[in-house]
């Protein structure tokens, strides 16, 4: 059953307001408060405190229709904004990676430019140096790429950790 958590409501009427579609009559109305009084038997429906969470029993057949319920619609609309989300992250990590790699190129051109070769040449403290740093260089791409990995895999796991919270309901 999908849950809800209480914003602003402070009577049930009230949370049940927010849930139905308007123009609901007062019968289905009733039948959705008896629904949700009989889902949450230990929970003190009469006095309702933002934050409070509730469980909310399906509502469309209540309806009388097969339109979803506002709470199907509404979390439906938050898993896809969760997605969007996740796909922006996703861009942006993308994009992070590529800027990475191109600085780490452009640094890694530097060090085999003919002046900075012929420099080393003459000072064996340069040559190490500039071997340091080319190393550097090589392990920040691979950090770069694992840490990228490991990103993919944890939108990997969001992804599939939404499908499983949108079969909840």
């Amino acid at each position: 059953m999908p849950i809800v958590v209480v914003a602003q409501e402070k009577t049930l009427a009230a949370l049940i307001t927010r849930l139905l579609k308007t123009r609901t009559p007062k019968a289905v109305k009733e039948k959705a408060a008896q629904a949700i009084r009989e889902a949450n038997p230990g929970l003190d429906l009469v006095h309702l405190r933002p934050g409070m969470v509730v469980v909310v029993p399906r509502l469309a057949d209540l309806r009388g229709g097969d339109h979803d319920d506002l709470v199907d619609e509404s979390l439906d609309l938050f898993l896809a904004q969760v997605r969007g989300e996740v796909d922006a992250l996703l861009e942006v990590a993308d994009a992070a990676l590529k800027d990475e790699k191109a600085e780490l190129e452009e640094m890694a051109k530097v060090l085999d430019v003919m002046e900075v070769q012929h420099a080393a040449q003459n000072d064996p403290l340069l040559q190490e140096n500039l071997q340091l740093l080319r190393s550097s260089i090589d392990d920040d791409v691979t950090a770069a790429g694992d840490n990228t990995d490991i990103l993919l895999n944890g939108i990997e796991q969001w992804y599939t950790d939404i499908d499983d919270l949108s079969t909840l309901w």
